[in-house]
């Protein structure tokens, strides 16, 4: 096992004062780390093929913070993990996609709700197309959406933890066929993004608010859509990773570039939102590890980072798609990072800046703008303090039609959007709660 390693560097969590940090080898000094979970001292790592290392990719769990490792999708045969998902409520149930080859960067999707004594497969009405992505709802676990890649690819969602599966988008395409990447919108549950890119005719972003059921052309986005992510906490934020990467805060309609602090020509490696202790955005690129804050977007890196073995390229790796390697463990407050060569941490020093109560805010529910509407209409709120929040829309019978939001969020001000196309005309009412806090207001839909 190789010996722990020492790096001493500063992290920049605020602009008043520098924290002295040091990095800690973790384990798997072997393999190279694709995607990170943990909790407390049980840690999930799913890993790829280095040259000459392909019969050691897979899925590895450790119970005691690293010391020990064991795999658990050995019966699967030899194979990457190109993605998973641990559940953190059931940590025995346990989603992957396990690598054909060393050499494409997609899988068959498996399950396991034993913690890998058994496996089953879960896309088998696409048995003939590979896995390259997978998305599970965060209001509901038993949606799960998936992209089948083949000459086009395609998106798939189940509702039922994948049992049945129904196609639910089918992209343009050229000659050269397309690539696909969703985003599932972390604020709204019936809301999806598609970023669509082809080789002749060009770039298109789309949004369904149905989940997938239809879908609507957005914008041309400024650059392929590789990868995109929706935000924790601001409505109507997207993230679309290339270089440079770009932002956009009415949900991909108009893009702005988000390369401050960044050096010139970095590649993209992974992408984290830590929406709990320090509540900073973190972009692993092969250059180290930069973070941001989310008001506005500035990166800046993470003094040591750039002396561990973060760049994937030199290790034959091939997939540098869609890793999660990046965790923040909030009980623990550590940082893992997933490399080249294995796993690291750090300790980090809590972000409290969001935490306090601010006095500027009072708990607020705005008019919605415009009012009446046809068909969507925009709904402003503030919070003085971090709290759960819900915003659902009630029918004039008291039936409720949608939840907006249901998220916890710190003290700031916000705004959704209610999109109602196939709702009738008619008198509707929306209610915020933040706690112990209520209000409700009415609005018209009129066609």
């Amino acid at each position: 096992m190789k010996k722990a390693v020492f790096i001493i560097f500063s992290l920049l969590l605020s602009t008043s004062a520098n924290h002295a940090q040091t990095w800690e080898f973790v384990g798997l000094d072997s393999m190279v780390i694709t995607n990170l979970h943990v909790s407390g001292d049980s840690i999930w790592a799913g890993t790829a093929h280095r040259v000459g290392n392909l019969d050691k990719s897979g899925l590895y769990r450790s119970i005691d913070g690293g010391k020990n490792w064991v795999q658990l999708d050995s019966v699967l045969g030899i194979g990457e993990i190109a993605g998973f998902y641990i559940d953190e409520e059931r940590t025995m149930n346990i989603y992957i996609v396990k690598g054909e080859n060393a050499y494409i960067p997609s899988g068959i999707f498996y399950k396991t709700t034993d913690g890998g004594e058994n496996w089953q497969e879960v896309q088998s009405i696409v048995a003939s197309n590979s896995v390259g992505w997978f998305g599970i709802s965060t209001f509901n676990k038993n949606d799960i959406y998936f992209i089948a890649v083949g000459y086009t690819n395609i998106l798939y969602r189940t509702t039922d933890a994948g049992e049945n599966w129904k196609l639910i988008g089918s992209f343009p395409a050229d000659s050269h066929g397309n690539s696909v990447a969703i985003a599932l919108d972390l604020l709204h549950d019936s809301t999806l993004y598609a970023g669509v890119s082809t080789s002749i005719i060009g770039e298109f972003f789309y949004k369904s608010t149905n989940r997938g059921e239809s879908w609507f052309f957005v914008s041309t986005p400024p650059t392929v859509p590789n990868e995109i992510y929706t935000d924790y906490f601001i409505p109507d934020r997207i993230y679309l990773f290339t270089f440079p990467p770009y932002i956009s805060n009415n949900g991909g309609i108009n893009w702005l570039r988000a390369d401050s602090g960044l050096a010139a020509n970095t590649g993209f490696i992974s992408f984290y939102q830590d929406n709990i202790t320090t509540r900073l955005l973190y972009n692993l690129r092969n250059d180290g590890l930069y973070n941001s804050k989310r008001d506005y977007i500035f990166w800046e890196m993470i003094e040591g980072t750039e002396s561990l073995p973060i760049y994937f390229g030199p290790t034959g790796f091939t997939k540098d798609k869609n890793m999660k390697n990046i965790f923040i463990e909030p009980v623990t407050r550590e940082l893992f990072l997933g490399t080249a060569k294995g796993i690291y941490k750090t300790g980090i020093i809590t972000h409290t800046e969001d935490e306090i109560k601010n006095p500027t805010l009072n708990f607020l529910l705005k008019q919605n703008f415009p009012n009446p509407f046809n068909p969507s209409t925009k709904i402003s709120y503030q919070i003085p303090e971090r709290s759960f929040i819900t915003i659902k829309v009630y029918s004039i019978l008291g039936k409720e039609v949608r939840t907006l939001v249901e998220v916890e969020q710190p003290a700031g001000i916000y705004e959704v959007e209610f999109d109602a196309p196939n709702l009738p005309s008619g008198i509707y009412f929306y209610q915020l709660k933040a706690g112990s806090s209520v209000e409700t207001k009415k609005m018209i839909l009129l066609r």
